[in-house]
């Protein structure tokens, strides 16, 4: 996969959609591949929260334990993210995520996002006014 198609799949997540192009550029630059084997865990329940993981190839199951049992919440197909509270906050993760198949990510570490919306605060409004409208739709 090439630089210009990771910015096309960033692009396509809403989260990240009203980013201007160069600013999506670093994001795409500041970010870690990463692979995932299938059935491995890309982060669990209680863990400590530190980045979020765009989808580039594979699907990937968001779980939670309930009364000892293991319910699936979400597949999240190619081109999704999973942990983007990661981003915003530092509590512990609500869910677990594990690779349904060999997954591609891309890994956005907290402090370079963070790092790049401190350089870029139009960019930060953008998506704190996303997060507001599907926050808006979720109640």
């Amino acid at each position: 996969m090439t630089l210009n198609d990771e910015l096309a799949v960033l692009r396509s997540i809403p989260l990240f959609s009203a980013i201007k192009p160069e600013t999506l550029r670093l994001l795409a630059f500041a970010s870690t591949r990463v692979i995932f084997q299938s059935g491995q865990s890309l982060f669990s329940e209680g863990d400590q929260s530190s980045s979020a993981y765009i989808l580039l190839s594979g699907a990937a199951t968001i779980h939670q334990e309930i009364d000892g049992q293991k319910r699936v919440i979400e597949v999240v197909a190619p081109h999704g993210i999973v942990g983007q509270t990661a981003l915003f906050c530092s509590k512990p993760r609500q869910v677990s995520v594990t690779a349904n198949s060999t997954v591609e990510a891309l890994m956005i570490s907290k402090d370079s996002f963070q790092e790049l919306m401190s350089c870029c605060p139009n960019t930060l409004s953008k998506i704190l006014s996303e997060l507001g409208e599907r926050l808006s739709l979720a109640s």
